[in-house]
């Protein structure tokens, strides 16, 4: 009963003691401005947050460092590019980003304007009301109809 009172005091202790003071939200916003707008070396068409690579998490975690240090973001971007001389780390605009929209746009008010049409016209090709001659022709039957039980 004393070893689990003791393992108990243990574990908690181990539980309640903190690694390290955990960095500021301002530092922790840095730093994922940082690791979201810089390519990743070592997985081509990704940034460093996206990046899987171990290589890539060493570089988040000197990042994280680097920041929790104050070095200056201009200073960050240096150090990175010196590992890495012959790549560019920045990551190119996108030109045509509002492409997709548009063409969602389009094609979503095109689809609503052709149902529309389909709707309505679909309610006035199809009337209930009767032409003079074709009430006269069922009047007409009807009466052959009830004249035919009698």
């Amino acid at each position: 009963m004393m070893r689990i009172g003791l393992v108990s005091v243990v574990f908690l202790a181990l539980g309640c003691a903190s690694a390290r003071a955990e960095a500021s939200p301002a530092e922790g916003r840095q730093v994922q401005s940082i690791v979201r707008n810089t390519a990743s070396p070592f997985c081509p068409g990704k940034t460093l947050d996206s990046c899987p690579s171990p290589k890539a998490g060493e570089w988040r975690r000197d990042i994280r460092e680097w920041v929790g240090e104050g070095v200056a973001e201009p200073e960050i971007r240096d150090r990175l590019q010196a590992r890495v001389p012959g790549f560019d780390l920045s990551i190119p605009p996108v030109k045509s980003g509002w492409v997709i929209p548009v063409v969602a746009l389009t094609l979503s008010t095109l689809w609503f304007v052709v149902m529309a049409r389909r709707f309505t016209r679909r309610r006035v090709s199809s009337p209930l009301v009767e032409t003079p001659t074709q009430a006269l022709a069922l009047d007409a039957r009807l009466d052959e109809e009830l004249a035919g039980l009698d």
